[in-house]
């Protein structure tokens, strides 16, 4: 009798307990969270101090051309460098030999920044380093640009550029060799009496600037070795969707 009461408990409590399940409810909860992720860019200008109606080539004579590259207050922090192209034939690996010289400014020079030589007046300690150029980092011959051959050298920011901020002055003047000559018979230009092979009443000394995104390169040559391998993985037949 009392194994029948027994299992009659068990068959009620079952019974209750499937009712009970159809109806059982939870505290439950769902939420989303959206995230906006806001798109960086990149921005710079090629700042020059230089006058071009009154940049004659007169041996010996300095023609300012002061180059300095700033971030635009919207730009996210970016590794900056500069070009500047010479025609080829105006340029030697000797540079006793070269027509037209192009120099930098000594203080922000990462090789001579400690030379008190090179410094500006008041000035009274070196230029830090990541306020410095690495000037003539590569060099690559005979570049033609618009039929002329160019040597085209790179000069690279060894700092990163913030927001709104400008590099110090990397190039600073250009000037014609002392030892250059106009023969006025032929109507040619000459070195050590010998035709140079280029008319100076048309040259042209091209300077581009480049930049690239600071975040994930260690320095400027990482930066600038990344952007020739992105560069150079550009079909040549790509299209440039504006």
């Amino acid at each position: 009798m009392k194994k029948k009461i027994l299992v009659l408990a068990i068959v009620a409590c079952l019974a209750i307990m499937a009712i009970a399940g159809a109806s059982l409810a939870y505290f439950t909860d769902t939420d989303d969270a959206t995230n906006v992720f806001t798109s960086g860019k990149v921005d710079i200008t090629l700042n020059e101090v230089f006058d071009e109606e009154t940049a004659q080539l007169i041996p010996g004579v300095d023609i300012q051309k002061d180059v300095t590259v700033s971030l635009s207050e919207d730009s996210v922090e970016s590794y900056v460098w500069y070009t500047y192209a010479i025609p080829s034939a105006l340029d030697n690996d000797d540079a006793s030999k070269n027509i037209i010289h192009v120099n930098h400014a000594g203080r922000n020079w990462l090789a001579y920044r400690e030379n008190t030589k090179y410094w500006a007046d008041g000035q009274t300690e070196a230029t830090p380093e990541d306020q410095c150029w690495i000037v003539d980092y590569e060099v690559e011959k005979n570049v033609t640009i618009d039929g002329v051959a160019y040597n085209v050298y790179t000069v690279l920011y060894n700092g990163t550029l913030e927001a709104g901020e400008e590099t110090t002055i990397g190039m600073t003047k250009v000037y014609c060799d002392t030892k250059v000559d106009y023969d006025n018979e032929s109507g040619k230009y000459t070195l050590y009496g010998e035709d140079i092979g280029f008319d100076l009443n048309n040259v042209k000394i091209i300077v581009t600037a480049y930049a690239i995104q600071a975040a994930t390169f260690e320095n400027v040559e990482d930066a600038y070795n990344a952007y020739n391998a992105q560069m150079a993985a550009i079909p040549e037949n790509a299209v440039d969707i504006d």
